[in-house]
């Protein structure tokens, strides 16, 4: 671990698919990384693999169970004592399951890794940002083909793939209420779109494997990560950040003002608890 003051680029599911292009492409630029990752092992070999590919001796890794607020508020916890500020979060993990699973702290496992502790996070990371720092949101363009069901976070009648895109759906709409929050405190809240479905954790019914085919066919892993990268470099906040150089207004996609003052008010409800 490097002592200094240089800003932090954190990075969660930072040792899989796009993660593992953001993270290079990052360490490649001599950037200060902290990968956040579940899995300990996996993610110290493959900053053992940066360092010796890149040079950049300031790769750290700190474990995050998102499955978790506990976990969440350790590894905050972790990320403070390193001493130095937080320029960049970002949020990459995603999780989807075959079946319904239950947290420790009573959620849907799915819903809560996307979603509540994605927030919970941001929440508490935006507190070691410096100004002009930004945190960004991985969503999914399956959150166009689902609504928010009056009960989310809460979710009744599971099916993989909708819990999946309304989790997405909510953490966009979400952004819109961050971005306008953190904008006296001048720090960035945007999404990006990278338009691909990570292989490994999306196969969950026939529909949907034939779907990510589609679009894993045309290899968009790189341009998702290029896209990542204008959001990181970006001094806009409250954006969607597309393929093909591409952003708009997250705000445009606001359709029903009930159901998001809903959102804000519910979600906010359970971070409280955990932010005190």
């Amino acid at each position: 671990m490097v002592t200094n003051n240089k800003g932090l680029y954190v990075i969660t599911g930072a040792t899989d698919a796009m993660g593992r292009v953001i993270s290079r492409r990052l360490a490649a630029q001599g950037r200060a990384v902290v990968m956040a990752c579940y899995n300990v092992e996996k993610s110290h070999k493959f900053a053992q693999e940066l360092q010796a590919e890149t040079g950049n001796p300031d790769i750290t890794t700190l474990h995050l169970d998102l499955g978790s607020f506990a976990s969440v508020k350790n590894f905050v916890k972790e990320l403070r004592s390193l001493g130095r500020p937080v320029k960049t979060l970002i949020n990459n993990a995603s999780y989807i399951s075959h079946h319904s699973e239950k947290s420790p702290d009573g959620y849907e496992k799915l819903v809560q890794v996307n979603f509540l502790s994605t927030v919970l996070l941001s929440q508490l990371t935006q507190e070691l940002m410096e100004e002009g720092g930004s945190i960004i949101f991985t969503t999914s363009l399956t959150r166009n083909l689902v609504s928010l069901p009056y009960e989310f976070p809460a979710v009744n009648n599971f099916m993989p793939i909708a819990a999946f895109a309304q989790s997405k759906l909510a953490l966009t709409l979400f952004s819109i209420y961050m971005s306008t929050v953190l904008r006296s405190r001048h720090i960035n809240v945007n999404c990006v779109d990278a338009g691909i479905i990570n292989l490994s954790m999306a196969r969950v019914n026939r529909w949907f494997e034939k779907f990510d085919i589609l679009i894993t066919r045309r290899d968009k892993t790189e341009v998702g990560a290029r896209t990542m990268m204008r959001a990181i470099e970006s001094n806009d906040t409250g954006f969607l950040f597309k393929g093909q150089d591409r952003q708009i207004k997250i705000s445009q996609l606001l359709k029903n003002r009930e159901v998001f003052a809903k959102l804000c008010t519910d979600t906010m409800r359970v971070m409280k608890k955990h932010l005190e």
